[in-house]
């Protein structure tokens, strides 16, 4: 829809001011790699980040703040498991959240029929997780 020259103005017009925000570092690419700076407040990104064990990672952070330039390492830990998944590691020790109601969980299992499964994705841990002892998972064709 085209518009003459006073529409656009008064539509301009209209429109809510964009609010100025306290942001002094700069935009970043991906959401998920954001946190503010605990000295300035800007936002900080990833440079770089390892495992320490299984559930323990350390990510180190820089503030995109020239003038702050602060360093930090953020430490995330897995704390509980919401759904254990279909292929748990006995090596792994991750508490089952309260909320999983257990009764009904073994109910569910004790009553389940089975049907035929082939892992694609993931090798079993334990041979007892599918029938027939743990296989190995198919190639993915070539395009």
């Amino acid at each position: 829809m085209l518009h003459t020259n006073a529409e656009h103005e008064a539509l301009q017009a209209a429109r809510p001011a964009r609010q100025r925000t306290s942001h002094q570092g700069r935009k970043l690419r991906f959401e998920g790699t954001r946190r503010p700076c605990p000295m300035c407040e800007a936002q900080a990104e990833i440079r770089t980040s390892q495992h320490v064990t299984k559930t323990l990672f350390e990510t180190i952070y820089q503030c995109t703040n020239v003038e702050c330039g602060c360093t930090f390492v953020v430490s995330a830990e897995i704390v509980r498991l919401l759904n254990p998944g279909a292929t748990p590691n006995p090596a792994v020790s991750i508490p089952l959240s309260s909320h999983v109601r257990r009764d009904m969980v073994r109910v569910v299992l004790d009553n389940a029929g089975e049907a035929a499964h082939e892992a694609r994705f993931t090798l079993p841990v334990t041979g007892d997780l599918f029938a027939g002892g743990a296989t190995r998972p198919r190639q993915r064709p070539s395009r």
